[in-house]
């Protein structure tokens, strides 16, 4: 038996097949790595004088987590071994406020990539329950993503006057909406 089923699988479902499990938890990991990524840019905005967007971030951050949990609740649910992940340190210095969404847009390709590999994965494999729930990380990372390219193209109308960056960073609190629900 696989150290990710454990001792006790035989006795449980498992639907979810043994490479789509380790990509999984490849994704709780760097579900946990995105949420400590946007608190580590939550406090380089707070100190550099951005409570709107250090807040923003922060809800971010919230988000992540709740996209962390949210796969390993589904892991436990689905039979699988879901494994508590060792985060490594996220960025903390950057050189601008537009380097903070830059790094953020690319970092959500990054784990848009990583969806779209396990939803791959779970459809040849014909986990089709995984295939399935991974359908709402999709659709998320779509708005994700169209979320940090919309405060990037805003960024790049507002870099020839430095001053109007307050005024997005009102704008960045209020953006984002409702709080992360599970």
């Amino acid at each position: 038996m696989h150290l990710l089923y454990g001792k006790f699988a035989a006795n449980r479902i498992t639907m979810i097949k043994e490479n789509v499990l380790i990509l999984l938890n490849d994704q709780i990991e760097l579900e946990a790595f995105s949420s400590f990524q946007y608190m580590s840019m939550h406090a380089w905005l707070e100190n550099e004088g951005y409570p709107g967007a250090a807040k923003f971030m922060a809800r971010q951050a919230e988000e992540e987590m709740m996209h962390m949990k949210k796969v390993f609740n589904y892991v436990i649910e689905a039979g699988g071994r879901a494994i508590s992940p060792a985060i490594t340190k996220p960025q903390e210095e950057f050189d601008s406020f537009v380097d903070v969404f830059e790094t953020a847009l690319n970092h959500e390709r990054k784990v848009t990539e990583a969806i779209h590999n396990i939803v791959f994965e779970s459809q040849n494999a014909r986990d089709f329950t995984t295939f399935n729930f991974m359908q709402w990380y999709v659709a998320e990372q779509l708005e994700e993503e169209s979320l940090f390219g919309t405060i990037l193209d805003k960024i790049k109308l507002l870099e020839k006057d430095s001053s109007t960056f307050y005024h997005l960073d009102i704008e960045l609190e209020t953006m984002t909406g409702e709080e992360p629900k599970m």
